[in-house]
């Protein structure tokens, strides 16, 4: 006599056989049938940090970085027949005269100066001539420039501009530091091995890195700029590379202190003139470079991370008294806080992105040789940023690099020191 049969069994065998079958043609059709993709199509979406500017075809909207304004549909359209600086007809575009988000006019201010430092006055801006080693100042309304002093100054390394333009640090290759008067006149000289100098807002004290062989005798020091009367204020040891001597607006702080707490995180210490305990800030990134808002309640900073590409993010937070470290968040922006400045109302901050920035720039900034910048705008109340222009002189699209940016005080004109032709130009806002 046969067994009953377990048609429960059966069913289950068969659906079995029947997923197999499924499983293996799967595999065949991944394998053998499905088209392969054309690895002659770029991807996209890459995630390029930085401003990038949209290819020289068809144009578009191509939009430049995250959060960027748009270049006119018409950009590439051919409409003359402009040259560019090496020689090759291109497709002209739409220069606004007005920054709209797009390529924007720029305007010369200082035509045919050569300009070693730059400090922006109520009326216009000092300089330092690379021509014959004299400062001048130069008025916005009318491009005039005078003589600040008939004193040539050759072979000045460094120069630390004191605020309301009336007085200067100037450090040379030898080491000698001295400071100027164009009011007076009058020179006095710090110490061989001051370094890294800021003065304070009324001009009355700077301070400075006083570094020797001796780590001992190594001092953060503030000194009476009429008397040279010095005063210890830290001792920095050998800890010298990581002190930014800033003084705040506010004369809070004269100095931060960055100290190294794991593979990518910095804590930055603020320091006073009379040993405050002011409580620190901890930042997710190294080589911190930081600049301070109008009143000294923010401070703007970069940081490099590998996230990033060993490139600089933006980032901004309290920076002032027991609120220090507060309201501590990224801007978004790959860029370096020297390239940034705050607007008079210290709530809107303007900075020079990089187009086209290659890994480790944040690490080696000379990796960015011929890349140019997009001017961007960011509200610190809402966190909005947008793309506000792409500076040039012509439809010929001379590029730039900003070495430093400047704002009129109604913020209706953007200055900006150029890093390739070293002279001064603008942009109209409004």
């Amino acid at each position: 006599m046969l067994p009953a049969l377990n048609y429960k069994r059966i069913f289950l065998a068969i659906l079995l056989v029947l997923v197999s079958l499924a499983l293996i043609f799967g595999v065949v059709w991944l394998i053998f049938i499905r088209p392969g993709a054309n690895v002659s199509q770029p991807p996209t979406n890459t995630g390029q940090y930085g401003g990038n500017l949209p290819g020289s075809g068809e144009g578009g909207e191509g939009n430049i970085a995250e959060g960027g304004g748009r270049l006119p549909e018409s950009w590439g359209e051919q409409t003359g027949g402009a040259t560019s600086e090496s020689g090759e007809e291109i497709q002209a575009v739409e220069v606004s005269e007005v920054a709209k988000g797009a390529f924007t006019k720029a305007n010369t201010l200082s035509e045919g100066m050569e300009i070693k430092s730059v400090s922006q006055e109520a009326d216009g801006f000092n300089f330092l001539s690379a021509e014959d080693n004299k400062f001048y100042r130069i008025y916005v309304d009318n491009g005039r420039k005078i003589a600040l002093s008939d004193e040539e100054f050759p072979f000045v390394e460094e120069v630390t501009w004191a605020s309301g333009g009336q007085k200067v640090a100037l450090q040379y290759p030898d080491g000698a530091v001295i400071t100027y008067d164009f009011t007076t006149g009058k020179k006095t000289t710090l110490p061989t091995g001051a370094d890294d100098l800021s003065f304070n807002q009324s001009a009355e004290s700077i301070a400075y890195k006083y570094v020797t062989d001796n780590e001992d005798d190594n001092w953060l020091v503030v000194s009476d700029v009429a008397t040279t009367k010095a005063e210890a204020i830290e001792p920095i040891g050998d800890q010298g590379d990581k002190v930014i001597v800033d003084w705040s607006p506010n004369n809070q702080v004269v100095a931060l202190y960055r100290k190294p707490i794991g593979l990518e995180q910095e804590e930055i210490f603020f320091v006073g003139l009379n040993g405050e305990n002011f409580k620190s800030l901890k930042v997710d990134g190294s080589n911190f470079e930081g600049i301070w808002s109008p009143r000294g309640d923010k401070i703007l900073y970069s940081v490099v991370t590998a996230g990033n590409q060993y490139n600089p993010t933006l980032w901004v937070a309290d920076g002032a008294g027991d609120s220090i470290g507060n309201n501590n968040f990224s801007l978004g922006l790959t860029t370096w806080a020297s390239k940034c400045v705050f607007a008079a109302d210290g709530l809107n901050v303007y900075c020079a992105v990089p187009v086209d920035l290659p890994q480790a720039a944040g690490l080696y900034p000379e990796l960015i040789n011929e890349s140019s910048d997009v001017i961007y705008q960011i509200n610190l109340r809402t966190g909005i940023k947008k793309m506000l222009a792409y500076p040039v002189l012509s439809q010929a699209l001379e590029k730039f690099q900003v070495r430093q940016l400047f704002v009129s005080d109604d913020s209706r004109k953007l200055y900006f020191w150029d890093n390739f032709t070293s002279e001064i130009y603008y942009i109209r806002l409004k």
